[in-house]
Parts: C-alpha cells; sequence; structure tokens
C-alpha cells in the first residue's frame, strides 16, 4: 500500500506513468516515471524520476540541442554523470550536484553512463500528457518509437531544436547552471542546521526558490497548525523523521515527502542530514536576511516575541519552533 506522503523514488508502487524514451534511430534513451503530476496555475510540484542512458554518439551536433520558452527544471544528478552543454560552455556535472534550466536556455546533454537523473519543475507541460500517452501505449505499444508521435509528446511550443553548439570547456564552478549545496548563493546558520540558497526567487519567476538544509542529530522544526501551502521535500542523505498529523515515519535519501496543505507536522533530524526544499513557497531569502538584519542592528528589537512574528507573516513562514530537541 502506498504512503500517504513518503515517496521512494525507488519504489516501482510510486512510478505513475513509466514509459521509454527513444531517439530518431531508435536508441533508448531515457527511463522515465511521473511521480507526481503538476499541480496549480503554475504547474507546480511536477516531480520525474528518470535514468538516462548514453548516446550512440558524444558528437556536439547529435546531442539533441534545445531550448524550452516557458518552463524551469531542477534537475538533481544523483548517480552516473553528463558533460552538459549551455550557453557556450561545456562541462562535466557529476553526482550532488544539481542543474537549473531557466526559459530559451539552449542545452544539450551526453551521458557518461546510465544516470539517475530527478526532476522538479514548475510552468512546464511536461508531464501534461502522461495519462493520456500511458492509454496510447497500451492501444499502440510502437508509437513511443515512431518519429510522427514523438515530436508531439511535450505538448505544442514546448521544445524548439537549435543548432550543434559551439563552446568553451569549464570546471562546473564556472558554469552559472551547474549548483551545489558547497557553493550556494547565500547561506544562514540556525541551532544545528545551516539553511543554503541553491536558486533564487528572481531565477523562478518569482514561483518559488530551492533551499538546501544540513542538519545535525536533532535539529527540530515544527510548522503552526494550519500551514497553507502544499509542501514537499527531498531527502539526499541522513534520515530526517516526519510527524504528519498522527503519523510518524522515516525518510532516507532518494526520497521525496509530500505534505498536505492544512497538515500540522514537525521534523526531526536522526542523523546528520541534507534535504531540499522543493516547493520553496516561503521566502526564505527575504525572511533570513531581514532577521540577520535585526539581529545584527536591534537585538533588543529581536529579542520581542512580536518582532519574529511578524517577520515570518510578512514573508509567508509557516514555522512555529526551530532548534535542537
Amino acid at each position: 500500500m502506498k504512503h500517504p506522503y513518503l515517496i521512494d523514488l525507488n519504489d516501482r508502487e510510486n512510478w505513475l506513468y513509466p514509459i521509454e524514451l527513444f531517439g530518431p534511430d531508435g536508441h533508448k534513451g531515457e527511463d522515465q516515471r511521473t511521480i507526481n503530476m503538476p499541480e496549480g496555475p503554475h504547474k507546480e510540484l511536477c516531480v520525474t524520476d528518470s535514468v538516462m542512458y548514453p548516446g550512440k554518439s558524444s558528437k556536439p551536433s547529435e546531442l539533441h540541442c534545445h531550448e524550452h520558452r516557458i518552463g524551469y527544471e531542477d534537475f538533481f544528478v544523483d548517480s552516473g554523470g553528463l558533460d552538459l552543454y549551455i550557453n557556450g560552455k561545456k562541462t562535466y556535472v557529476a553526482p550532488g550536484n544539481i542543474i537549473h534550466l531557466q526559459p530559451y536556455e539552449a542545452h544539450g546533454m551526453n551521458f557518461r553512463a546510465p544516470t539517475k537523473y530527478r526532476g522538479f519543475f514548475h510552468d512546464l507541460g511536461n508531464s501534461d500528457n502522461s495519462p493520456v500517452i500511458a492509454i496510447l501505449r497500451a492501444k499502440k505499444p510502437n508509437a513511443m518509437q515512431d518519429p510522427n508521435f514523438t515530436k508531439y509528446m511535450m505538448g505544442p511550443g514546448d521544445i524548439y531544436m537549435r543548432e550543434a553548439p559551439e563552446w568553451v570547456e569549464v570546471p562546473p564552478e564556472q558554469c552559472p547552471n551547474v549548483r551545489n549545496i558547497s557553493r550556494p548563493m547565500a547561506e544562514f546558520k540556525l541551532d544545528g542546521a545551516t539553511m543554503k540558497m541553491i536558486t533564487a526567487r528572481w531565477e523562478n519567476g518569482g514561483v518559488n526558490e530551492l533551499w538546501g538544509v544540513e542538519m545535525e542529530p536533532g535539529f527540530y522544526a515544527e510548522w503552526v497548525e494550519y500551514p497553507l501551502e502544499t509542501e514537499m521535500y527531498y531527502v539526499t542523505a541522513g534520515e530526517v523523521e516526519f510527524t504528519v498529523y498522527d503519523e510518524t515515519f522515516v525518510a532516507y535519501p532518494e526520497c521525496v515527502v509530500k505534505i498536505p496543505k492544512f497538515a500540522s507536522h514537525s521534523i526531526v533530524a536522526k542523523s546528520n542530514a541534507v534535504m531540499y526544499d522543493i516547493a520553496g513557497k516561503t521566502r526564505w531569502y527575504a525572511f533570513l536576511q531581514d532577521r540577520s538584519s535585526i539581529l545584527y542592528y536591534e537585538p533588543e528589537r529581536a529579542k520581542k516575541p512580536e518582532t519574529m512574528a511578524a517577520l515570518k507573516e510578512k514573508f509567508g513562514c509557516m514555522i512555529k519552533k526551530i532548534g535542537r530537541k
């Protein structure tokens, strides 16, 4: 029976629409499974779990270089590795890195080995057709290898092919699209945890922001009684104990946790752990930045409970308690 909140990406029971994707030459390039369908006007919380395969050729002219003119993509590279061609640069992306793509960024990939490639999207229609494609596959099993069909899979107006890229090879640190929790855009230390900004709100069309939190054992956070947003987290290291309503469970690496709106919940780090806030609705950067400013410039004001309460309300922070348990 599927867990109501915990999604183990390696458990087939959680694969909503598993499909195989083939190139024009018939070579299988990807095993893809939809994990969570897009939600709301910005198609948020869309999740796919893929295994990408090396192509028959690594020539830049055969990399399927393309751009999207809508949508934002974050890919967690969890195994294998790939060469990323983007914005005139080529770099190797090893496991543990995150690729952030915005509209109009032409990109191509050469996967050096089978690669676990976990995608989180918003404002992109890449999973909209999953239910009808499942029906098509049942009725016409060969359709997925028919180029007359595959060109329509992503939906109209979403993908535009580009010419083979001209590039300069650089280390990943010099490619802005490759993000890593070891080199965040900003970081803030809390009691028992460090929050690190991976992508900013201005890089996501104002919809959300991506944060990673490195937690020490015993780090604890409790949300308000009726949180106003659906939340989603991705655990990449260690173990995190969640309590949602009256159910307690442990999330471990390669697990997504989806918590419904209004659900009271809390977390405790059971070990050193790393977790990402995928939904990213809280304006964490603004909240933590202003909190730091008040602590630095007006420490007496910071001691007043109403000061932080007003700051939380202003920036949509639904956490009631935070620190060590």
